[in-house]
């Protein structure tokens, strides 16, 4: 059987206190999707249970636990937490489908900053025009996409810094940026998370701009709410699924 059930009995008796008892909720309380999505299930007895399988274009694999998850996202928010990034600043995934930017998604959440999401292909203008539009503080990006956010540095004083994840010494860092790596990163146990509301924004998303300039489409943190529903009765995924 469905996790929905009845559809009909679902519809006449919807409401989304079922989703906030299920999770843990109550109006008022704090909600963070970064905390909810890692340190909540890590409680709950499945902090061993395998959360993420990554292949690379290489070939190369790698698996992460929910405890994996839950220390990786604590030690990216600590290290953005150190570099002075404030809740609510914006903070721009700049990344190809690494596993920084499943985990720096989550880690950015967990400071209260919101995360900003761009596709990899991007050009330098597609860029500018988002991140001036953002006035986003710090880009996590990679060393092959780091000469498009170059280009344009000049024309984006407040772009505070260019946070490279493979940085690997062959070459000097240049203005505003600075090298970090998980595997090289002492992980970070326990990080106080920002006591984010449900109105709190937490994703910053654009539009295609096909019609007219990108606009900038924020999200809360309550939208963890009906994300989970549509998980749960939409796509009707189980624990043991493997959703890609």
């Amino acid at each position: 059987m469905s996790n929905i059930g009845s559809y009909d009995e679902r519809v006449k008796n919807f409401s989304w206190s079922i989703a906030e008892e299920e999770l843990g909720y109550k109006p008022g309380d704090v909600i963070n999707i970064g905390w909810s999505c890692t340190d909540r299930i890590c409680r709950q007895g499945k902090a061993d249970k395998v959360a993420l399988y990554w292949e690379g274009h290489t070939g190369v694999e790698k698996t992460y636990t929910y405890n994996d998850i839950r220390l990786a996202t604590n030690t990216i928010a600590a290290f953005l937490r150190d570099l002075g990034i404030k809740p609510e600043e914006r903070v721009c995934l700049f990344l190809d489908r690494v596993p920084e930017l499943y985990l720096g998604f989550l880690g950015i959440l967990k400071t209260g900053a919101i995360a900003q999401p761009l596709f990899s292909a991007f050009g330098d203008e597609s860029l500018l025009v988002r991140l001036s539009n953002a006035e986003t503080a710090a880009v996590i990006t990679q060393k092959k996409h780091a000469p498009k956010v170059r280009k344009i540095l000049a024309k984006m004083p407040h772009l505070r810094h260019i946070i490279i994840v493979d940085h690997d010494g062959a070459a000097p860092l240049r203005d505003r940026e600075v090298a970090f790596s998980l595997e090289k990163s002492a992980p970070v146990e326990t990080f106080d998370i920002h006591p984010t509301k449900a109105e709190s924004p937490s994703v910053l998303h654009y539009t295609s701009g096909t019609t007219g300039m990108p606009k900038g489409v924020k999200h809360v943190h309550y939208s963890l709410i009906s994300q989970y529903l549509t998980a749960k009765w939409a796509l009707d995924l189980r624990d043991d699924d493997i959703y890609w």
